[in-house]
């Protein structure tokens, strides 16, 4: 009886361990973790790649990722779009999750440009969606908005070419509308955290 009582006091301990275990490994890869909130995108409508309007209410219910670029960027935009296939990659079959990406410079990046453009990248219809429309709603949007840099740099010769400042962030909203993250684009182990904390909010 004695050593009946030791091995269920023994199990009993092992599966306390177990779950602790379980718990710790839980919580260490990013599971059952609380994604902070931010603040609510404000309404918007652009124009999508397709010519057709394109703006929040199209986004609702849905969780999505946004960033800012411009179709010339020479810069951090390649970068940026090629880590942005990994994430369409991870949620290609999931209509849940979408991607936007927005032009800074609207007066060149038409829905025809566009439409050209996301080909590099293999943009999936309804899933990834490139954006244009008015400057001054698209600034407004960024700054405002989602509170990321975005600026047009005059030419710094007579007859040069505009540049744009915009930022390098991944920017995470949730079903609600929410901003939940925002993530360097550039950064590969950003973009996979990026995509895990995806995962997190399709569990929400």
């Amino acid at each position: 009886m004695r050593y009946w009582h030791h091995f269920v006091s023994l199990i009993a301990v092992m599966t306390i361990v177990i779950a602790i275990t379980a718990a710790f490994v839980h919580f260490r890869s990013g599971k059952g973790r609380k994604l902070p909130v931010y603040w609510v995108v404000p309404n918007f409508q652009l124009i999508a790649h397709d010519k057709k309007p394109f703006g929040l209410k199209d986004l609702k219910g849905k969780i999505w990722v946004a960033e800012f670029f411009f179709a010339s960027c020479a810069g951090i935009c390649p970068i940026m779009n090629q880590n942005m296939t990994e994430v369409q990659k991870a949620f290609a079959d999931n209509p849940d999750v979408i991607i936007v990406s927005i032009t800074v410079d609207p007066k060149n990046d038409t829905p025809e440009v566009l439409k050209e453009y996301r080909q590099n990248f293999g943009a999936i219809d309804g899933k990834w969606f490139f954006l244009t429309g008015d400057k001054k709603a698209i600034y407004q949007l960024a700054r405002h908005g989602f509170k990321v840099a975005a600026e047009e740099v005059p030419p710094q010769e007579e007859g040069g070419a505009t540049d744009f400042i915009h930022s390098d962030r991944f920017i995470l909203v949730d079903r609600q509308g929410r901003i939940r993250g925002f993530y360097n684009g550039t950064d590969k182990e950003q973009v996979k955290k990026l995509i895990n904390d995806i995962r997190e909010l399709l569990r929400e």
